[in-house]
């Protein structure tokens, strides 16, 4: 009986995920850290730029993160038809979309005065509709306003929920070879941009889930010391081929679902063995959604100036964090409550009409 990847590692390496992302969104602009004076020792700016461009995988993981959690799902219940799994694939998709309004909604009760509405979304009934798409995901699908770029993301995690449960069942009917029609299939069919640069990081976390690939190498009896050695080793070659030029310009979407891979097993696995920075990360990792929607609006539109005040790159990597999870806590504490009230609210109507 194979090892189990539970939702803790899972949580971990999400955790891992969005410390790339921030950096990698704090630190890829070398006018911007250079202009803001930001102190990068013991790293050359080269490598630095170099080890803040590979942050850029984060995307890649929460991908496969998400294939692989979903497919793994289903894969567990073999009886179920496609109608039960998309059944459940809309559901998701409204938990989703509440819980992206409900961040929406906070935004703008923070921010409302720093936002010029009327130029982003226009006025009238074109306004309202605008701001209506955008409050639900959706602008991206639609190509409207948006109050913040970073919510692309929305338009593939909504694709990614209808689109796993078609790729398991690839899997189950053709194997791996699903791989190489991936791979070939954008050729043929065009794609959606987004779409074609993540398909084949979505189809391998649609076959690691399948193949249990991943509880396959926990089951492996090395030595701790070999896994590390082996994992840093890795990690080291992903970023100079990742990085490399040729490799960013025809072979990214390949090069970063095997490295997605590798990288959920490091941090799923390996690391989160480590009793504190395990529990630490995988903190992190419930709320890496919120982070990553609303980090923008910190490090970029409206407290920039006070995140990189903190002049050395480590510790500005620190507050953007701290901010986005005290955030992202409050949030999650303030949802809470409300449901609580409302249920409240419910039971008692409830007990009247009785």
């Amino acid at each position: 009986m194979h090892s189990q990847f539970t939702k803790k590692q899972t949580l971990v390496a999400k955790g891992f995920a969005i410390v790339l992302l921030l950096m990698y969104h704090l630190f890829e602009n070398e006018h911007l850290i250079t202009s803001l004076n930001v102190t990068y020792a013991p790293f050359a700016l080269e490598n630095f730029l170099t080890v803040t461009g590979f942050g850029n995988i984060c995307v890649a993981i929460f991908v496969f993160l998400t294939a692989y959690g979903i497919s793994k799902g289903l894969f567990a219940e073999e009886s179920i038809s496609p109608k039960q799994a998309y059944h459940q694939a809309t559901k998701r998709f409204g938990r989703l979309m509440a819980n992206f309004a409900v961040l929406f909604i906070s935004v703008n009760a923070l921010w409302w005065y720093k936002f010029d509405y009327h130029t982003l979304y226009g006025v009238n009934k074109q306004g309202f509709l605008y701001m209506l798409t955008d409050a639900l995901g959706l602008s991206m699908f639609f190509d409207t306003p948006t109050l913040n770029m970073t919510w692309w993301y929305m338009e593939i995690a909504y694709l990614l929920i209808f689109l796993i449960p078609l790729l398991a069942w690839l899997v189950k009917k053709i194997g791996y070879s699903i791989l190489i029609l991936a791979l070939l299939m954008p050729s043929v069919i065009t794609f959606h941009p987004d779409m074609e640069r993540y398909l084949f990081t979505a189809v391998i976390g649609v076959c690691a889930a399948y193949g249990k690939w991943l509880e396959r190498l926990m089951d492996k009896k090395y030595s701790s010391i070999l896994q590390w050695c082996v994992a840093v080793v890795g990690i080291v070659l992903c970023v100079l081929v990742r990085q490399n030029y040729v490799v960013q310009q025809s072979y990214l979407h390949i090069a970063d679902g095997f490295i997605a891979l590798l990288l959920v097993w490091f941090f799923g696995v390996l690391i989160a063995s480590v009793p504190v920075l395990s529990s630490l990360m995988a903190f992190i990792g419930k709320h890496s959604m919120t982070i990553y929607l609303v980090h923008t609006f910190f490090y970029m539109a409206l407290w920039q100036k006070q995140i990189y005040r903190f002049q050395y790159a480590g510790l500005i990597l620190l507050a953007l964090l701290v901010v986005c999870l005290g955030y992202s806590v409050v949030l999650e504490a303030i949802k809470s409550i409300v449901v609580k009230i409302c249920k409240r609210i419910y039971n008692k109507n409830k007990k009247h009409k009785k």
